[in-house]
C-alpha cells in the first residue's frame, strides 16, 4: 500500500481544525506581526473560524488573523505531521522590547 503524501496548504486555504505550521513565508511587518502572534515554524495552530478576520487559537489564546496575513502561513493537518519536532513554548512573558 503506498503512502500519499498530500501537500501542505496556506492557513487560509484549510477547513477548521488543528494544524502545525510548516513554513511562515512573510518578510517586513508582517513577519514580526506573526511572529508576536505566536505563529512560527512547528507551533501548534488550531483554526477556529473562517472569515475575514480569521479565529485562530495559538497555545491558550483566540486571536483574529486576516485573510491576507493566513495566507503566508503554510500548515500541515496534525495528522499529516506525526514527524514535526514539538511545539516550542512561549515564555510567560514577553520583554518590552517584543512590543
Amino acid at each position: 500500500m503506498a503512502i500519499v503524501q498530500v501537500p501542505a496548504s496556506s492557513l487560509a486555504d484549510v477547513p477548521p481544525g488543528p494544524y502545525v505550521c510548516q513554513q511562515v513565508h512573510a518578510e517586513g511587518q508582517d513577519a514580526v506581526r506573526l511572529k508576536r502572534l505566536g505563529v512560527c515554524q512547528g507551533r501548534m495552530i488550531e483554526l477556529v473560524g473562517r472569515g475575514d478576520p480569521m479565529i485562530v487559537k495559538i497555545g491558550a489564546s483566540r486571536v483574529g488573523l486576516s485573510r491576507q496575513l493566513a495566507k503566508l502561513v503554510v500548515v500541515d493537518s496534525v495528522s499529516d505531521s506525526k514527524s514535526s519536532p514539538p511545539s516550542p513554548s512561549l515564555p510567560e512573558t514577553l520583554p518590552a522590547s517584543a512590543f
